[in-house]
């Protein structure tokens, strides 16, 4: 089974219960997902941050470099807003607002005109930790 045995619980499947095929998760899949726990709590220790506030700086750079991501190195980092950012990591927008607060007195972003990593370049290095993710060839039914 490799890696499945260390799963404790699956949806309603108890403990100890023998999985069948269709029900088998492939190892390299939880490595990743292991790899992404290690990268946020990476973030938190590193900046002194809580799990919210580590997801938030995550989700701020991504937002910042979606127009990259569009257009390709001619991209340029662009700002976000607090609505947008709690929206994008599913979080209520007063809880994002105190938090991204608290992140620009750090230092570690500025919101002026919009929200931004302050310095890009060390939030790539946390990205770079993620592992790659498989885009889906079809569409989930």
């Amino acid at each position: 089974m490799g890696g499945v045995a260390a799963i404790k619980t699956l949806g309603a499947v108890p403990t100890g219960t023998a999985l069948n095929g269709d029900v088998r998760i492939e190892s390299s899949r939880l490595r990743s997902l292991l790899t992404m726990f290690l990268c946020i709590d990476n973030v938190r220790k590193s900046l002194s941050l809580d799990v919210e506030e580590a997801l938030l700086y995550l989700g701020v750079g991504y937002l910042n470099t979606e127009r990259i991501q569009q257009v390709g190195s001619q991209g340029y980092i662009s700002s976000t807003n607090v609505s947008s950012v709690a929206d994008f990591v599913n979080l209520p927008k007063e809880t994002a607002r105190r938090k991204i607060k608290r992140m620009t007195e750090q230092g570690l972003l500025e919101n002026n005109s919009g929200v931004v990593v302050k310095d890009i370049a060390r939030w790539f290095e946390f990205v770079e930790q993620l592992p790659a993710w498989e885009r889906p060839t079809r569409a989930l039914s």
